[in-house]
């Protein structure tokens, strides 16, 4: 029964009838059999035709029919990162391999998490079945038009806890989603000739500015100052990292550098697809996938050829848990793939384990990075 299954797979994705699971499946099969060849930089047309053959072979019941798979040509396939290029947990466990003992303590995902702070002190925790808040003037809701409360709320502060997130829409209409463990405070200043709307930012936050050019919208966070009209952006600035990193999807905006002291230093304007990082050594500029960059806000984790200390950075504010290094070294290594942040934790670790580079233990809420 399971031939057939496997076989029927691969009969529909060359017929391009498969589902999009299905051929993700197949894909999965045909990247591990690359793999285990040790082939990680573009892939000629022989060796994909030596992949389908050993992957038509190697399907239970199967003996020497050879079938030729439709793969695209001119593959990049990295080495760190073959076996985690499938969005599904099940893709690289082709035999429904059992989650391992040492994943017995399993986690579940992150889910919607906020604490409301109004100016007055007062403090709301807001529901975990509604997605995100709407405030104005006159009242709190949530998204769904369900009312909080008549309270006036023309300054506030949105925290989310680590294993937290949730959206925001503010009172001049602009629409913010909070990562986990992040906070924003929104204090406008509506005085005399000199009036913006002005927002701080503590660790990581997607953007959609309402236009408004009497208005400037401005973020500040403790390395840099954020100034825009009406855009799209991401900023990632949590404390415990080294860097603030700002990335434009649409429009434009200037960032400026902050001294030790607050104070402002020249800046520069960024144009879509365009990533700012200011660290201890300045400012600097880079192109950037922003689909990437904004994953977090559609429900994925997704990286290329980021470091394991920065993918497991991002795992342990979703997941709220501590992550420790047998050997630091380990943290060094390069993976690239997608996976959903609403798996339980146990799916994201075996998926970068898939790649023989790394192993993981779980023991209560801490994580231990082995090789």
């Amino acid at each position: 029964m399971e031939a057939d299954k496997n076989k029927n797979f691969v009969k529909k994705y060359n017929s391009g009838i498969a589902t999009s699971s299905e051929q993700d499946i197949v894909e999965s099969w045909h990247l591990k059999d690359l793999e285990d060849k040790g082939k990680y930089t573009i892939v000629p047309e022989k060796d994909i035709d030596e992949a389908n053959e050993a992957v038509w072979k190697n399907l239970p019941g199967n003996s020497a029919i050879t079938r030729k798979i439709n793969w695209p040509l001119n593959i990049l396939l990295t080495a760190a990162a073959i076996a985690i290029l499938a969005t599904v947990s099940t893709l690289l466990f082709k035999n429904a391999d059992p989650v391992p003992a040492r994943f017995a303590t399993d986690i579940n995902p992150g889910g919607n998490k906020a604490i409301l702070t109004l100016k007055n002190g007062k403090t709301i925790e807001l529901s975990a079945a509604k997605s995100g808040i709407v405030i104005d003037a006159s009242k709190l809701a949530y998204n769904d038009g369900t009312l909080i409360n008549n309270e006036q709320a023309q300054a506030f502060t949105v925290s989310t806890p680590l294993g937290g997130t949730y959206q925001v829409k503010l009172p001049d209409g602009s629409k913010v989603w909070l990562n986990a463990g992040s906070s924003l405070t929104y204090d406008p200043y509506l005085k005399g000739k000199e009036q913006y709307r002005n927002i701080k930012l503590s660790g990581e936050a997607y953007f959609e500015v309402a236009k408004d050019k009497k208005h400037p919208f401005v973020v500040t966070t403790d390395k840099q100052k954020i100034e825009v009209l009406g855009t799209h952006f991401n900023i990632s600035a949590y404390i415990d990292d080294l860097s603030n990193k700002t990335s434009l999807l649409e429009g434009s905006v200037k960032v400026a550098p902050l001294t030790t002291t607050g104070s402002e230093t020249k800046g520069l304007i960024l144009k879509p697809g365009q990533q700012s990082e200011i660290n201890s050594k300045g400012i600097s500029v880079q192109e950037v996938d922003p689909t990437e960059v904004i994953a977090w806000k559609n429900g994925d984790f997704s990286f290329t050829s980021e470091s394991l200390e920065s993918i497991m950075q991002k795992v342990s504010r979703w997941y709220d848990v501590e992550v420790t290094y047998t050997n630091k070294k380990l943290g060094n290594k390069p993976f690239s793939g997608v996976i959903s942040k609403y798996e339980k934790v146990s799916q994201v670790l075996c998926l970068l384990e898939a790649t023989g580079e790394v192993k993981f233990k779980i023991n209560g809420r801490k994580i231990t990075v082995m090789p």
